[in-house]
């Protein structure tokens, strides 16, 4: 208990103060007052936190509404065909798509590999079209857009790619023989003809006279596959027959059809006369080959069959681009005003030329300054007697001795002597025609 010190003036007593702390009491009650400012200021900065991120929400939400909104407006672009990344059958392609707006529909263009095309299109109403485009295109991929707008300015754009697998092309026929228009004598006639098609064939017939004339067929080797792409790899049919016809004009028909439904029709005309002198084709049995024209009337005017043999080729252009047909011991070549002259078989089966000799002296026999070369004895009487200069041309050898027979060599023919019975002697034409004709189509070597 505290004592008082003194009296005061009024003669009461006083009592010493109480000990404070040495900050103004004022201070004392801050603390509290703090508090609860800071607390209020916290829920007011926690409020508008709140109502901001609320705001940045609806802002989002009207946005992605908004942009919902603008999506189903926007025209639509389905049932596209080809289908995206598929392969078309070969032929005729459809491109199509169906096209929607929720306004009217204002235009819709269509592009292919970047080129604008011009399609069909089937309305169905002003909001909805049906967009067509039919085209053959080339084998490989292709790459279709199209784009919409609407009245209102919405537009939309789709691209989308498909494989095309090329044309669809019709059997190609290929009448070989007989030739055309060709006048042929009475007797067997020999009908051949070559099918092609992007795609197998699947049935040929041959008609003539209103009758179905039986075919062989056999089929050549599928070609290399063109780097273009266009057309399969498919293999090629052959179609011969053979029928003895009597005299009168025929027109053969051949129909082929392959296996994707394609069917293509041929007919090719010829007339039969009774009287070979008229016929303007001569068909060989032994070859099964024709000749034709001025080269079968050279053949028989030059005793063919002894001089020249047998066709063994037909009439072709070769790579100089003259017209040629080989036959076993000659070769026909077609010239200026449609001359027939004889190739130089002779001189292409030789292959280098023979040094010239002197004329000997007593000679009995031809001497040819031209060629510096000799000729007598059998290969001189055969030489003049089957036509000379025009049908053999010039000697380029001397008589030399090939593994045993005497052999000389001419421009367009190779002559030997053969040994016969009790000694006698022939000459014989060598085959160079053959021989020629099989070095042009040996196989290259591997």
């Amino acid at each position: 208990m505290r004592q008082p010190t003194q009296g005061g003036v009024d003669g009461n007593p006083r009592y010493p103060r109480a000990l404070q702390a040495s900050t103004p009491g004022t201070i004392a009650a801050q603390p509290s007052r703090n508090r609860v400012n800071a607390g209020r200021d916290s829920r007011r900065t926690n409020s508008s936190a709140v109502r901001a991120i609320i705001a940045i929400v609806l802002v989002l939400l009207v946005a992605t509404l908004a942009y919902l909104l603008s999506l189903s407006s926007k025209p639509s672009v389905t049932q596209l065909k080809p289908s995206p990344g598929s392969t078309t059958a070969p032929g005729v392609v459809l491109v199509e798509a169906y096209v929607a707006a929720a306004n009217p529909i204002a235009r819709v263009t269509l592009t292919i590999d970047g080129i604008a095309q011009i399609p069909a299109v089937v309305t169905q109403g002003d909001r909805a079209w049906v967009v067509r485009f039919q085209n053959v295109f080339s084998r490989g991929t292709h790459q279709a857009s199209i784009n919409i707008r609407d009245t209102s300015g919405n537009v939309r754009h789709e691209s989308w790619s498909f494989m095309s697998a090329g044309p669809r092309v019709a059997p190609t026929i290929t009448f070989t023989n007989p030739p055309a228009h060709a006048t042929l004598p009475q007797g067997v006639v020999r009908f051949s003809a070559t099918i092609g098609s992007d795609a197998e064939i699947a049935a040929a017939t041959l008609t003539i006279a209103g009758q179905q004339i039986p075919v062989v067929t056999t089929f050549n080797a599928p070609a290399t596959q063109p780097v273009s792409g266009d057309a399969a790899n498919a293999p090629q049919m052959n179609v011969t027959a053979e029928r003895a016809f009597t005299v009168g004009n025929y027109i053969a028909h051949i129909s082929a059809t392959d296996s994707q439904g394609d069917t293509t029709e041929t007919d090719w005309p010829f007339t039969v006369t009774a009287d070979p002198a008229q016929a303007t084709a001569r068909y060989f049995a032994s070859t099964r080959i024709y000749v034709v024209d001025q080269f079968k009337a050279f053949w028989e005017a030059h005793n063919g069959s002894e001089l020249f043999g047998d066709p063994i080729s037909d009439q072709f252009v070769d790579e100089r681009g003259t017209s040629v047909q080989y036959f076993q011991r000659a070769r026909f070549e077609l010239g200026l005003n449609d001359k027939v002259n004889l190739g130089l078989i002779g001189v292409e089966a030789l292959g280098s030329t023979q040094p010239k000799v002197s004329k000997p002296q007593n000679f009995v026999g031809l001497y040819f300054t031209a060629t510096g070369h000799t000729l007598a004895g059998r290969f001189k009487d055969f030489w003049t007697q089957n036509g000379g200069l025009e049908i053999f041309g010039y000697p380029i050898s001397e008589v030399v001795d090939q593994n045993g027979t005497k052999v000389q060599y001419f421009e367009r023919a190779r002559f030997e002597l053969a040994e016969g019975p009790n000694n006698t002697t022939t000459v014989e034409l060598t085959p160079l025609g053959e021989q020629l004709w099989s070095a042009l189509n040996a196989a290259p070597p591997s």
